[in-house]
């Protein structure tokens, strides 16, 4: 038996590139990372635009100024989000030709570094000088800088790294204390007594922007506070009369001063067995069930008739008068409010004429002045049911329940929260600024309504915020912050404000930080003959010191001054993108300071992200087991994946993030990585200096994938100009998959791997795959920073980091109706092989015999223009063509195998036009070959 004569094998020209399919971001990142720094990469891009500035080529300036993050503690999925979604508006930025710095900060003061420090000290805290305290704050904030410092870099955020702005640098707060001297010459600071929140796990005030409200179970009770028989015979009211109020702060009941009632509701004065009560008319048959008792009314009388009815406290000896006031209500409890003064902002403005007994002090403890042993020391939450218990003994308890409700807590301790009179320094909100004849509640407005807010529903929040917010309480009663730098009398407490004190106070701080201030003597402060409104000549340094959001806020212009690359900055003109919750924070305290100090707005747009939950919808926490951290994903996906989520993601909403999520990040992230390695491969031995195609002479199918890439450039630019960064990767994305690897790469393959070397068709895709590849490293360079650079370094021709380049400008045209149509048929073609591809008939697409109906002749003769040969286009090895008015919903494609020889070179049925040993070879083969 003969032997059968081995096959032929030919070679073709296969893709080569030093581009690796495996990423390895873990392990390849952190070697760019490093390399980016040696070369000070971030120094190199903000000179080459200032220089296109300075030469009129370049866009102008645009910065985002960094929100500060709280130096304590590793980063969360939140800092990743919120820095890496900066880093891409810095980087589309730089690509689209402006200068762009990115001067990272961080905030220091304020009470969680202050505790921290205090639990580590333990006992040895009492031990220490103030100064020595406030050194051990800075060396723990410091530490947990430079934590998070090597954590944002490792997510591929450049940025002035080594010259960041800290709120504890003596430089700023000197800085902050100038700041606070404007504020003061703008007449907006005032020193007052009034109810503010006040934390007892602190021991400080707090401002709006630092309460937060959790579900709280609280006792509910109701209380009948006895009228005198001489005192309802003067009004003419039956007797024996009670006045019942509801209250669900038991606590406050030894403070109370007063009984509002709301001057034109109706009252009903009721009989209960032989007692009577006032009760607002709507709410009489809620009061009945909870009496357990059958109610008759008397009479009904409005609330101003009872102006001047006096009841008496339930176990205190004194009078509890009733006021009017338009704010009770009479939708729960009786319609009639116990009021204490000192414990509620709508108490203290209408009774504090009656005085403050101020009974709680800062620790939430009862003082002695409660003069109650069963009280006394006690917290004032741990009083509730001891004031309930007193009220059962003496009979003035009528009803008890309990409710769970919304309650302010302190962010920072997360412990109830109290309203406590005390004497706070305030920036007031409605009354007028020297020099401007507004007031800051005024101006803010008009600085919102001044400011692009993305979302737009953002404008609303925090419109309503200014609006409806009470004056702002800036004074701490801490030690680490920033003093508030003015004198008291040591008599009478009043305060001594002057510029010198400031100008004194600012330069010891700037050589000294704010250890400086209370070691200042007074001698040095006191200006030339100060006196006291009361006579005295003794005064000490103020030991309050400012709200942390104070430090922060006023970070636009102290950052503009004091770092030289933002020098020339017109803060008004800045970005900020930080979460949604600081329209309340750090949106909030930036522009009312600034407003209030300076007289300008610190931003011109304002974007916000939503918080990032688990995949389920849930917020992370350690007690429910879903909490994902950066660091996990740099050491098992890479940062690159993890920024490709964070763009990819519509973060104008809350985001979500799990294993599968980040699984779908990867996967995309592997195809567009696919994509690139195959532009790169085309390129082996590209020379631009003598492989570049003119436009002209491209091939119509380059011309068609390079316009295509135009509207993607375009559509991927104005995104990225909008902060729609999802749109800005959808297009990216689908242009990859779509255009790329499931048209282009497809029809190029044969004319890449089988034409000669210079033929005319593989020049000219070899061209584009450049162009391609140029292009597609800068729009993925924003989010995909590690890997954009990767391949940029592949590319023949090209210099530097791709961060340092510019997008394509390109500008994007309709796609053309030719193309539209052969990409409908073409379509159509491969849905008609699936089931012959199934079945095994046909192996690859140049196995078929394609017959194709169209609607009337018109279609092919528009598919003649494109200036391609379709079998090459639809990559099959034969199309039969046909029109017929019953293709009119689509074409009509029927598939058969081939009969043709097939090329054992291109594996195309087109084979058997060669000579001797290669006969089968296809005539383009044999030529090649040849």
């Amino acid at each position: 038996m003969s032997e059968q004569a081995p096959v032929k094998k030919y070679s073709v020209f296969l893709p080569k590139t030093d581009f690796p399919m495996k990423a390895d971001l873990p392990q390849r990142e952190p070697k760019r990372l490093e390399r980016w720094k040696a070369e000070s990469l971030y120094r190199r891009i903000e000179a080459k635009r200032k220089a296109d500035n300075a030469a009129g080529k370049g866009r102008g300036r645009e910065v985002l100024h960094d929100g500060p993050p709280y130096a304590n503690g590793a980063i969360h999925m939140g800092h990743a989000l919120n820095k890496i979604l900066k880093d891409v508006v810095v980087k589309s930025r730089w690509m689209e030709g402006y200068e762009s710095p990115y001067v990272p900060g961080w905030d220091c003061h304020g009470l969680p570094i202050e505790h921290a420090v205090e639990k580590d000290l333990g006992p040895k805290r009492r031990e220490m000088s103030r100064a020595d305290f406030l050194q051990r704050c800075r060396v723990y904030a410091q530490k947990w800088i430079d934590t998070q410092r090597t954590a944002f870099q490792r997510l591929g955020v450049l940025g002035a790294w080594e010259q960041p702005y800290v709120t504890m640098d003596p430089g700023y707060e000197a800085e902050t204390v100038r700041h606070l001297a404007k504020l003061f010459k703008s007449g907006s600071v005032t020193r007052k007594l009034k109810v503010v929140h006040w934390s007892y796990g602190a021991r400080t005030a707090l401002a709006e922007a630092e309460v937060e409200y959790a579900d709280k179970t609280s006792p509910a009770i109701t209380v009948a506070f006895p009228v005198t028989e001489a005192e309802a015979e003067r009004l003419d009211l039956p007797s024996p009369m009670f006045v019942p109020i509801w209250t669900t702060t038991p606590w406050t009941l030894p403070s109370n001063l007063a009984v509002a009632m709301h001057p034109d509701l109706e009252y009903a004065v009721v009989r209960a067995g032989d007692k009577h009560y006032v009760v607002a008319v709507t709410l009489r048959e809620d009061f009945a069930k909870k009496l357990g008792l059958e109610l008759h009314t008397v009479e009904v009388r409005k609330g101003k008739e009872f102006q001047t009815l006096v009841a008496r406290h339930p176990w205190i000896d004194r009078q509890s008068p009733v006021l009017l006031a338009d704010y009770v209500v009479a939708d729960t409890g009786t319609g009639l409010v116990h009021t204490a003064p000192d414990h509620g902002v709508d108490d203290f403005n209408l009774a504090h004429h009656l005085g403050l007994l101020q009974l709680v002090g800062p620790d939430g403890k009862f003082l002695p002045a409660v003069d109650d042993p069963e009280l006394e020391g006690k917290n004032i939450f741990e009083c509730n049911p001891l004031v309930v218990d007193k009220l059962r003994r003496i009979g003035a308890l009528l009803h008890e329940e309990t409710l769970t409700h919304s309650y302010p807590h302190c962010w920072r301790t997360k412990t109830p929260i109290l309203f406590r009179a005390t004497e706070q320094w305030f920036i007031t909100m409605d009354s007028e600024l020297a020099g401007k004849g507004r007031t800051l509640r005024e101006l803010g407005i008009e600085g919102v309504e001044q400011t692009q807010w993305i979302p737009a529903q953002g404008q609303n929040r925090i419109h309503a915020m200014i609006a409806g917010r009470p004056d702002w309480c800036i004074s701490r009663q801490r030690a680490w912050g920033t003093p508030i730098t003015v004198l008291r009398c040591e008599a009478c407490g009043e305060p001594l404000v002057a510029d010198s004190i400031f100008e004194i106070a600012s330069a010891a701080i700037e050589k000294g930080g704010i250890e400086a201030w209370a070691e200042l003597p007074v001698e040095q402060l006191l200006p030339a003959g100060a006196v006291c409104k009361c006579g005295s000549k003794a005064f000490q340094n103020e030991t309050d010191i400012l709200d942390v959001w104070i430090d922060s806020g006023v970070s636009a212009s102290v950052v503009c001054e004091a770092h030289p690359e933002l020098s020339r900055s017109d803060y008004s003109q800045f970005i900020y993108l930080e979460g949604s919750d600081q329209h309340r924070g750090w949106f909030h305290s930036s522009l009312l300071f600034n407003l209030a100090a300076t007289g300008t707005k610190p931003y011109k747009q304002v974007v916000t992200h939503g918080f990032v939950l688990d995949g389920k919808g849930q917020k992370m926490s350690k007690s429910l087991g879903n909490v994902i951290t950066p660091e996990e994903i740099l050491k098992t996906l890479g940062a690159d994946i993890l920024r490709w989520w964070a763009a990819s993601c519509d973060y104008s909403e809350d985001i979500r993030i799990s294993k599968e999520i980040l699984d779908r990040s990867a996967d995309a992230y592997r195809k567009i990585r696919n994509t690139l390695r195959f532009l790169l491969g085309a390129l082996a031995d590209f020379d631009p200096a003598k492989d570049v195609v003119a436009e002209a002479d491209l091939a119509p199918l380059d011309r068609w994938v390079l316009e295509a890439f135009a509207r993607t450039t375009v559509e991927a630019r104005d995104a990225y100009t909008r902060f729609e960064f999802h749109c800005a990767t959808q297009a990216i994305h689908g242009f990859c998959q779509l255009e790329l690897s499931g048209r282009y790469f497809e029809i190029i393959k044969d004319r890449l791997y089988c034409d000669a070397l210079d033929s005319a068709r593989r020049r000219s895709c070899r061209a584009t795959c450049w162009e391609l590849a140029k292009g597609l490293c800068t729009l993925l360079a924003p989010v995909m920073s590690f890997t954009a650079d990767e391949a940029w370094e592949q590319i023949p021709g090209v210099e530097g980091s791709v961060h340092e380049q510019r997008f394509p400008e390109l500008g994007g045209t309709a796609a053309e109706p030719k193309w539209e149509k052969l990409w409908a048929v073409r379509e159509a073609v491969q849905a008609a092989m699936e089931p012959h591809r199934a079945a095994k008939t046909i192996g690859t697409s140049l196995d078929a015999a394609v017959e194709i109906t169209l609607k009337d002749p018109s279609e092919w003769d528009l598919l003649d223009t494109l200036g391609e040969s379709l079998d090459d286009l639809l990559v099959v090895s034969s199309i039969a063509r046909s029109a017929a008015s019953s293709a009119a919903i689509g074409p009509i494609v029927t598939v058969t195998t081939h009969e043709g020889q097939k090329c054992p070179r291109c594996w195309n049925h087109k084979g058997g036009h060669g000579a001797g040993e290669d006969a089968a070879l296809c005539v383009r083969c044999a030529s090649v070959v040849g």
